[in-house]
């Protein structure tokens, strides 16, 4: 198991400082990813414990994207009783100067690629609650038996790629890119 200081094959290829993103490039994602978790609210509102669940690595999106990512999860922690962030090291590194509050706790994992789903995983298992809710951003299949501990909702870096057995264990999945194109085909009409 890594100690999260290793360097990951990745972080050659897709590093980049969000910070260096003009923050008029983003408006139009974060706008549509706050706007529509606005209009359908994931939580529910009659549960004891909401959980949020995040894995930085599926987050992985080109830059203009991934901050508004980033946003819309952190809007996402600030209404949850627990809140949880783990990644690679570079996937951490790229978030943590847009998590807010949250940046502190966001945990740098090692490169085996399950390692950040464990570490989310144990967090889940340590919310207690009468009534509890997951919301779960990410695709792995790990966090399926989740559903048998209260209610699911995944909010999928892109659907696409979702495990069955999550998908299949979910009583809701929202997809990111699905929302995120509507700004690309405004942008396009345009």
């Amino acid at each position: 198991m890594g100690l999260g200081s290793e360097i990951n094959e990745w972080d050659d290829i897709e590093w980049f400082d969000p910070a260096d993103i003009p923050a008029a490039t983003q408006t139009p994602y974060v706008d549509a990813l706050l706007g529509w978790l606005r209009d359908h609210p994931l939580w529910h509102p009659d549960v004891e414990t909401k959980v949020l669940l995040v894995d930085l690595d599926n987050l992985r999106a080109e830059p203009v994207r991934l901050r508004a990512r980033i946003e819309a999860t952190v809007a996402l922690a600030r209404d949850a009783d627990y809140a949880a962030f783990a990644g690679q090291v570079g996937s951490v590194r790229r978030a943590r100067p847009h998590l807010a509050e949250f940046a502190d706790g966001a945990l740098a994992v090692g490169n085996a690629g399950d390692e950040a789903d464990w570490a989310l995983r144990d967090a889940a298992m340590a919310a207690e609650g009468r009534t509890l809710q997951f919301v779960v951003v990410s695709n792995d299949g790990i966090f399926a038996d989740l559903a048998e501990r209260g209610a699911l909702t995944i909010l999928s870096p892109g659907a696409k790629a979702l495990s069955d057995r999550l998908r299949d264990a979910a009583e809701r999945v929202v997809d990111m890119a699905e929302i995120e194109q509507s700004v690309g085909a405004e942008a396009a009409s345009s």
